[in-house]
């Protein structure tokens, strides 16, 4: 009865919204009433407004002509190399600030389409987009046109601190340009897009005055005190359980499953070809070795639902388009894990085929590490990993099988990642030196103006900021958020934490904004 009445005052609110957008609002008014109905409409109109300002902004790629080392200062010539950006300042008025997205390990594309949360509040706050492209990745290139092999002539010059000066380069050279000195900036980031926005505030606090770090692993170093690597997985494993929503009995029998693989893999050959022929693998199992890398292909699947465990179907984990995970991918998995009358090992070939099989064409898996199950390819992220990121990849993080449900996998093992290290890039990494240079937890407590936001499905968070650091570096927890959920694009779907959580972002971003122009 309460929702006739509200749905009475919501009448003169408006009635001239489309019919697709009036089904909408009934649903919500139904479930949430008035209020509901409201937040859903006007973001679904914003959200149009946002997407017709992408669609006209984002093919407007243009580069900026970088230093390959901004460190050094080498006899003759300055080497340089192109830097891809997107500029949109079709909302932005003189004096009004500037939203920056720093590009993290991938093309600049995804970043680009997905961040959702800076196209739709940039006619607000009449903000300039920029998004710039992570040197090495994309077509930031330094080497050469193909990202596949123009990285390889020479890494030595990807790290955090030169993509932190390109940034800072590209932002003045921006300002300057446009006229917008006066300008605030203000950096977005998700996961290692989230650290390079701590970071940028860290390191050039003139130039940035304030920072949106979604989904940041700032504190996943192995010096950082507290570093458990093995708590990422029990994040995964929560995801698997009725406290998250998923079917009872799921994580038990993911467990099950990999207990039985490993029991299987010190078997005969006649072992490894039943578990082959349950697993539908299209190659044999010759050794105990093939066994484990099943394993870990298997284990990356879960990793990919936590991850993706969005409340609306997404190709932001997968990268397909045309076959998005579903809506909560780690329930659909999950579904299939407990059903009866199946083998465990066959509930996990239908389990792992939520990702692995999202066309329903596959006949039978190749099983690999890559894709979201990586950890293994010698990419630049994996040069990063040996370097400064101190190798935040599976399998370098050990599940432990007590406190999730896949097996005992060992210690942290830093003596195997430096000879992984060695072998793939003829370097040993420097255990303290992310400490050292990043800083850490004790950098953040001299910092300012910082939003950390974690999701509670998101495996990353096991080494986010999760409680306020100080009165101007504060931390946003969102209960059913997967990876870095406020940064995208709101959805009819989305669960009221992370609404409330972009709201909380645009009121921070608002001080920060009044602040600076006090301060000027």
């Amino acid at each position: 009865m309460g929702n006739i009445y509200t749905s009475m005052y919501c009448r003169k609110w408006s009635l001239k919204q489309p019919p697709l957008l009036w089904l909408i609002v009934l649903a919500s008014l139904v479930s949430g009433g008035c209020e509901a109905a409201r937040y859903v409409a006007n973001r679904a109109i914003e959200n149009d407004d946002a997407r017709l300002l992408k669609h006209n902004c984002a093919q407007r790629e243009s580069y900026f002509t970088q230093r390959l080392s901004h460190f050094s200062y080498p006899k003759g010539d300055v080497a340089t190399f192109q830097q891809r950006y997107v500029l949109c300042t079709d909302a932005w008025s003189t004096g009004n600030p500037i939203f920056f997205y720093a590009g993290n390990e991938g093309s600049l594309t995804a970043a680009l389409h997905a961040t959702g949360l800076m196209w739709e509040n940039a006619a607000r706050f009449r903000a300039m987009l920029l998004f710039a492209e992570h040197r090495y990745y994309g077509k930031s290139q330094p080497f050469g046109p193909k990202p596949q092999e123009g990285w390889k002539v020479d890494p030595r010059f990807l790290s955090v601190p030169q993509a932190l000066a390109d940034y800072a380069c590209l932002v003045q050279y921006i300002k300057k340009v446009h006229g917008a000195q006066d300008s605030p900036v203000i950096v977005f980031g998700g996961s290692y897009g989230g650290e390079l926005a701590v970071w940028m505030r860290l390191k050039y606090p003139h130039i940035v005055a304030g920072a949106i770090a979604a989904s940041a692993p700032v504190l996943g170093y192995p010096d950082e005190p507290g570093f458990s690597p093995s708590s990422y997985w029990k994040v995964v494993t929560r995801d698997a359980t009725p406290a998250a929503g998923a079917a009872p009995g799921c994580s038990s029998r993911v467990r099950l499953a990999f207990q039985t693989l490993m029991e299987s893999a010190a078997g005969d050959p006649v072992d490894r070809a039943v578990v082959a022929s349950r697993l539908r693998l299209c190659s044999p199992l010759a050794r105990q070795e093939d066994m484990v890398r099943v394993a870990y292909w298997l284990q990356g699947a879960f990793d990919a639902y936590a991850m993706g465990n969005y409340p609306y179907p997404s190709s932001y984990i997968n990268g397909d388009d045309t076959h998005p995970l579903p809506a909560w991918p780690m329930r659909a998995a999950c579904q299939l894990m407990t059903q009866e009358g199946k083998h465990v090992l066959e509930s996990m070939a239908d389990a792992v085929g939520v990702l692995y099989n999202a066309t329903g064409e596959q006949r039978c898996y190749d099983a690999s590490t890559s894709g979201p199950a990586a950890g293994s390819d010698l990419g630049p992220w994996d040069f990063q990993v040996c370097t400064e990121q101190m190798a935040q990849e599976q399998p370098y993080w050990p599940a432990n099988g007590k406190t999730d449900m896949f097996w005992d996998q060992g210690p942290y093992n830093f003596t195997a990642v430096s000879e992984h290290c060695m072998k793939a890039w003829g370097l040993r990494p420097d255990r303290a030196w992310p400490t050292v240079q990043f800083g850490g937890l004790q950098a953040l407590k001299q910092a300012s103006n910082i939003v950390f936001s974690n999701g509670e499905f998101d495996p990353w968070s096991a080494f986010g900021v999760l409680s306020n650091i100080s009165s101007t570096v504060h931390a946003v927890f969102i209960s059913e958020g997967a990876h870095h959920l406020d940064l995208m694009w709101s959805n009819p779907a989305d669960p009221p934490s992370v609404r409330s959580a972009r709201s909380y972002e645009m009121q921070q971003i608002a001080a920060w904004i009044k602040d600076f122009k006090g301060a000027s």
